[in-house]
């Protein structure tokens, strides 16, 4: 991952796409090098898929020639209110997951990690799903100022209850995660009256396979995100304010997020006379 802002003198941590950490933590820059690593935890459960991943690492100084270290030793544990548990296994550098472990919706999940001989937790409840009526295929075979020839899913959902829901969206292309820094994708459902138009911003080519994720958000989740946000669009800016770590629902002192989110997700091939995907 790459690496930015370097002469900022508060912490921060990077975060791009789910479960691939790199992160480093400036926080004077007389210092560089000299601070105190802290822990990153980021995990995600959800409802469709039936393996629990969490990743575990430290931050690193922004002098450090890696993004991260990741850590092989933590004990990673998931617990619900069903009173079933849940230990994940190391699968990789700093990667924990478990099979066998679909949440369901309504339920609360308690996350806890020791790691460095410190203890560290998040309690997550997972939300309904998002309303999503259709996706839509259209072919647009002139440049705007905008975009480029070639066929663009427009994302159609409208409201699931009464209160307030909030959500994020990740598209990949043939297996590969589209959504970077700049387009973290979140929208929240209090403004629809009617359907909510969200247009992915890529072109695709016919036989393009792509995998559309609707995933449901806590307002602590939410706020992460939205926080990971200002610090990427804070990048490109001479104007914003020092860039601060987003807040974390990992207690205490650790960066990162838990996440128990619903999800409604469809995946189709690009091309043919399909032009709208009804997503189950």
């Amino acid at each position: 991952m790459s690496r930015f802002r370097k002469n900022i003198l508060l912490p921060i941590v990077a975060f791009v796409t789910a479960f691939t950490t790199g992160c480093y933590e400036p926080s004077d820059f007389a210092e560089f090098g000299h601070s105190e690593p802290i822990i990153v935890i980021e995990g995600r459960i959800t409802n469709l898929d039936s393996v629990a991943t969490v990743v575990v690492s430290r931050s690193v100084s922004a002098t450090d020639s890696a993004d991260c270290e990741f850590v092989d030793d933590a004990l990673v544990i998931v617990r619900d209110n069903r009173g079933n548990s849940y230990t994940l296994d190391n699968a990789g550098p700093g990667l924990y997951q478990t099979a066998n472990m679909r949440g369901v919706i309504g339920d609360s999940y308690l996350l806890t990690v020791e790691a460095d001989g410190n203890n560290y937790s998040s309690v997550e409840r997972m939300p309904p799903s998002a309303f999503v009526d259709s996706i839509v295929i259209e072919y647009r075979n002139s440049y705007t100022i905008f975009d480029t020839i070639g066929y663009y899913l427009s994302v159609y959902s409208r409201r699931n209850s009464d209160s307030v829901q909030l959500y994020r969206i990740e598209v990949e292309k043939n297996g590969k995660l589209l959504n970077d820094g700049l387009s973290l994708w979140l929208y929240e459902d209090s403004h629809l009256s009617e359907n909510y138009q969200m247009t992915v911003p890529y072109p695709f080519e016919s036989g393009d396979v792509v995998e559309v994720s609707v995933y449901s958000l806590s307002p602590t989740v939410y706020e992460y995100f939205s926080g990971l946000s200002n610090q990427f669009s804070s990048k490109y800016s001479n104007i914003q304010p020092p860039l601060t770590n987003p807040k974390s629902n990992i207690r205490p002192s650790a960066l990162g997020c838990f996440q128990a989110s619903s999800v409604v997700r469809a995946r189709f091939r690009i091309g043919g006379a399909q032009r709208s995907v009804v997503v189950p």
